[in-house]
């Protein structure tokens, strides 16, 4: 794979974010925020062991240990198949009617086929414009929800500090993909990963901040806090704000399921070459399958428990490998000079 951008880093690992926070089925409370905000700096020490590997530590990994490689597929697997759960539970009804999500779930899976094929350089080439249409909409729900908030409503409170850590970390999936991406990534991968960190749980804070001030009891009373507000914020004349959130949900879970996707194709390429030209369609297959059949907080409970593994004692004991040898090498260097 060519390397990527910085800018292109952080847009593409955002927008898979940004998916999820979407997602967030419901609100338990003021202290979401603050919880919200500990597990971002809970994340950005999480990712040190991941930033700190030497370039190119992934593919030589995968290479010598299959197993690892396998392992990785089996978690984006697992975040694909919740993407679509989380679509067919938490889209609005004007998206994906009762009696069809199944089919609109498969014209996505194909399209994100047709996106995938390109690869994951095509794809952090197209992040940056969704990333420019999303940020669009923000305004426009900002806009919206700006005349609707009431400060008052805010009383931060730690009852709900623990619960909604863990939240946002099963709604994480894509920080798994730090440590591959950023072996393609020019220079200031570091940058970018936190500027992705920092803002997904902006975007978060900012979500729930207008859901609590702006949505009131109705928040409570329905699910998933971003499609009431959106339907709250309506600073735009008939149905043309609705239509642009649409495209933005639509937009967001193809640029999730697509990385996801990509991912499996870069790892399988590396491990087996000959796996190149499967890998996209029969990846897409075993997403679906899943969601089927599983709710999202089942797959959400699944990522939630192999994040750590996956995005902290592996890295961590790899960097520990790396360090240990580089202190031999130098003990070498001394003897014999």
């Amino acid at each position: 794979m060519n390397k990527i951008h910085n800018h292109q880093l952080t847009a593409i690992l955002f927008l898979s974010g940004a998916w999820s926070v979407i997602c967030i089925p419901s609100l338990y409370g003021n202290g979401q925020i603050s919880g919200t905000f500990a597990a971002c700096l809970i994340q950005i020490l999480c990712c040190l062991p991941m930033l700190a590997l030497r370039t190119g530590t992934f593919s030589n990994q995968i290479q010598k240990h299959k197993s690892l490689g396998i392992l990785y597929i089996l978690f984006f697997l697992i975040c694909g198949a919740n993407g679509f759960s989380q679509l067919w539970e938490a889209a609005p009804p004007q998206l994906l009617p009762a009696s069809g999500k199944l089919t609109a779930a498969v014209l996505i899976a194909l399209t994100c086929f047709y996106t995938s094929s390109a690869g994951l350089r095509a794809t952090a080439r197209a992040a940056p414009i969704v990333m420019s249409i999303f940020i669009i909409s923000l305004l426009v729900l900002i806009l919206g929800a700006w005349n609707r908030a009431d400060l008052s409503r805010i009383a931060f409170r730690t009852t709900d500090f623990l619960p909604s850590i863990r939240t946002y970390f099963s709604l994480s999936g894509e920080l798994a993909a730090v440590w591959i991406l950023s072996d393609t990534v020019r220079n200031h991968k570091n940058a970018a990963v936190n500027s992705y960190l920092i803002a997904k749980a902006a975007f978060c804070i900012l979500i729930l901040f207008f859901s609590i001030t702006s949505g009131g009891r109705l928040i409570h009373l329905n699910g998933y806090p971003f499609f009431t507000l959106t339907a709250l914020s309506q600073p735009l004349q008939g149905q043309r704000a609705d239509a642009l959130y649409i495209l933005v949900f639509v937009m967001l879970h193809i640029m999730h399921t697509t990385l996801q996707t990509g991912l499996i194709e870069h790892i399988a390429e590396q491990m087996y070459p000959i796996a190149e030209k499967w890998s996209a369609p029969v990846s897409l297959i075993f997403m679906l399958i899943p969601a089927y059949f599983f709710k999202s907080a089942v797959l959400e409970n699944m990522i939630f428990y192999s994040l750590p593994v996956l995005i902290l004692l592996i890295p961590l004991s790899l960097r520990i490998r790396q360090f240990m040898q580089s202190i031999h090498k130098k003990e070498f260097t001394h003897e014999i000079s």
